[in-house]
């Protein structure tokens, strides 16, 4: 069996050492639910038991007697060095509740001058309409506030559309420093305003945008006032897997939660886009920095560094448009990934003067994220090596394992429900990463030992695809590592029947590992299946009543179902008789001063619904609806606000999804 009957009472008494670490832990964990003050200590344990699973991992569990084993083993122990430091910090972001305080423009007795900037470079005209429309409409004086599109493309085009709406076309002769040097060169040659807000050019803001922000640059030390990135469309993971209404946007868990945490501890990172800056303090740092290509990092930890404050007003004030292919995602993750790297060689928090250990920490940490793909591989080749090859790369008997690995992930897991995320669980996490590992790892090991020059690229956005297809290029790495994965799989069974009993535990750990592996790979691979995206317009639910003027002069009240920019679903309060009459008739959709011309299209359900095209809109009739639209969204895509992700509903819709689509086939 196992052995000798010593041997069997010192497993016996390890594993009730065990039971009773996770009671405590449990017990714990119940009582702080009840009295949030106790979180502190509860962070402490954990910190405490992950420190000494630390230890216990460096001086015996990295085998030395296999060489492979070595390299992989010390890899292995070098990710789980680098997940203490980021679950440290995020702990300590997390300890405490944070609530910003509110400041609206009473605070002013003269309201200061505002520059808003609108970075273009090949966007559609389309996309980039709906962005000037919504700047030009901001609820402040008119004589205070000036529009700029930084039109780094030179297109005609924009110049036309930025003329119609009364902005200033900004544009340059070169492209240096790409979206760092096109701010730059408006706020040296056009800009001249106290304040100045930067927009990507599918950012649509709310009309309440500089009255949510501008009142804290009341304060004279204030820098930066930060509003989250929220998106309209679904990104390639609600897409793709078919959970449109099931997980949040991928960004949520960072753009609603971390950021406003970073906000406690004057930590603030400056996203890109949605940000109001205080000019004079971006002169005091010699401009937006250029050198790398995410400057919005370096942006706000120079501001920092200098003593400035930044705040992030955790409100959905702007919404833009989310990559819509995995491989765009990809791309865009990978820019990312190499800037913030570009960043840390060329202006390190650990050693940037002017610093708090807890600024230093975040930005550190906030690198240190980009390594994770390193950490995903190191965690999926390790069952995988040991059940084809045998060669271990974590070195101990397995019930000593367990009883310092189990409580170290158990308290993780239950910290992270204690934070109560409502955008990101353990295992949404595990996929996440484990979809992007296999190409940022190739990108932050390049960036940081090679520093590759990569061009600047725009992620591309308004884009449709008209018929399914595998994105073979990002899916490959996932197919090798899952029939690698299945054939482990085979090799470990086999072992697991065949094997010496006291074997059989360390296969079954194993293979364990290797199918909480196997669920990411898989989802990650159903996510490169880029699904079809006919709607070249998301539809926005709005519950509103209406007013709908038919070709022959009746009015007809109507509640509205859906809207988008091209068109809306429309209820009638009585349903239309003989409703197909109407059929390719010009109809007017009125609301207040919304006066909407567009065309019945079709009717459904005997004139219960009816569907409406927009004509050509003018731009006033243009800017009413986006306005109109947008100013109604409290949430991103999903909407979760109110509701929380749930992995076990996500799978079974996952499994509902193409289980369906199988037996159509």
């Amino acid at each position: 069996m196992f052995g000798t009957t010593l041997d069997l009472i010192v497993i016996g008494q390890k594993m009730i050492l065990l039971a009773g670490i996770l009671l405590f832990i449990i017990i714990f964990a119940l009582i702080v639910r009840k009295n949030r003050k106790l979180l502190k200590y509860f962070i402490a344990l954990a910190i405490l038991i992950q420190v000494v699973y630390m230890l216990w991992r460096a001086i015996f569990t990295i085998p030395t007697h296999n060489l492979v084993g070595l390299i992989f083993g010390s890899l292995l122990f070098l990710a789980e060095l680098f997940a203490l430091i980021q679950s440290t910090t995020h702990r300590l972001m997390f300890m405490r509740d944070y609530h910003q305080e509110v400041k609206d423009l009473s605070v002013f007795k003269e309201l200061p001058s505002v520059d808003i900037l609108i970075a273009t470079y090949n966007e559609p005209v389309e996309i980039l309409r709906n962005t000037i429309a919504a700047a030009v409409s901001q609820n402040y004086p008119r004589d205070k506030f000036k529009v700029f599109v930084c039109d780094d493309g030179k297109r005609e085009e924009v110049r036309q559309l930025t003329e119609e709406y009364g902005a200033v076309w900004a544009i340059r002769d070169d492209h240096n420093n790409a979206k760092a040097g096109n701010l730059n060169n408006c706020l040296k040659h056009y800009a001249n305003g106290e304040l100045f807000v930067v927009f990507d050019a599918d950012m649509i803001a709310k009309t309440t945008f500089l009255e949510k922000t501008v009142g804290y640059f009341i304060d004279p030390e204030m820098s930066l006032v930060q509003a989250p990135q929220v998106f309209y469309n679904p990104d390639p993971f609600q897409n793709n897997l078919q959970l449109y209404n099931v997980i949040p946007n991928e960004q949520d868990f960072f753009m609603r939660e971390v950021l406003a945490r970073r906000g406690m501890f004057n930590a603030v990172l400056n996203v890109g886009s949605n940000a109001i800056f205080r000019r004079s303090a971006i002169d005091a740092i010699g401009m937006i920095p250029v050198g790398t290509i995410t400057e919005d990092m370096a942006t706000s930890m120079l501001l920092q560094a200098k003593g400035y404050k930044t705040i992030f007003v955790n409100e959905n004030l702007a919404m833009g448009l989310a990559p819509e292919s995995f491989s765009d995602y990809v791309t865009q993750r990978d820019r990312w990934c190499r800037g913030n790297i570009q960043v840390f060689k060329k202006w390190n928090p650990l050693t940037m003067p002017g610093l708090t250990f807890m600024q230093r920490l975040i930005y550190f940490d906030g690198v240190l994220y980009w390594f994770f793909g390193l950490q995903k591989i190191g965690y999926t080749i390790g069952p995988i090596l040991f059940l084809l090859t045998g060669i271990a790369v974590f070195y101990s008997d397995i019930f000593t394992m367990m009883l310092f690995f189990v409580p170290t992930y158990y308290i993780s897991s239950l910290i992270f429900t204690l934070f109560n995320h409502k955008n990101r669980t353990y295992v949404w996490a595990h996929i996440y990463e484990t979809a992007l590992a296999p190409f940022l790892t190739v990108s932050a090991l390049s960036e940081l030992f090679f520093s590759n020059k990569v061009k600047f690229s725009v992620t591309p956005k308004g884009g449709n695809t008209d018929k399914t297809h595998f994105a073979f290029r990002v899916g490959l790495p996932h197919i090798i590592l899952l029939i690698l994965s299945l054939i482990a799989l085979g090799f470990g069974i086999s072992k697991l029947l065949t094997d010496t009993n006291y074997m059989i535990p360390v296969y079954l750990v194993n293979l364990f590992w290797l199918l909480y592996n196997m669920i990411a790979i898989i989802i990650a691979i159903i996510a490169c299946f880029e699904k079809q995206r006919v709607r070249t317009s998301e539809r926005f639910v709005i519950k509103d009543k209406l007013n709908l003027l038919l070709e022959s002069g009746q009015v007809v009240s109507v509640n509205l179902i859906d809207i988008s920019m091209k068109g809306c679903a429309l209820a009638p309060s009585v349903p239309l008789d003989n409703p197909d009459q109407f059929v390719g008739s010009h109809v007017t959709l009125k609301h207040g001063t919304l006066n909407l011309p567009g065309v019945f299209y079709r009717s459904r359900s005997w004139g219960q619904k009816i569907i409406i095209n927009f004509s050509p809109l003018s731009n006033e009739q243009l800017t009413h609806l986006v306005n109109y639209i947008f100013d109604s969204q409290e949430n991103g895509y999903g909407g979760f606000n109110e509701k929380s992700v749930n992995f076990m509903g996500s799978l079974r819709e996952i499994i509902s999804k193409w289980w369906k689509t199988i037996l159509q086939r």
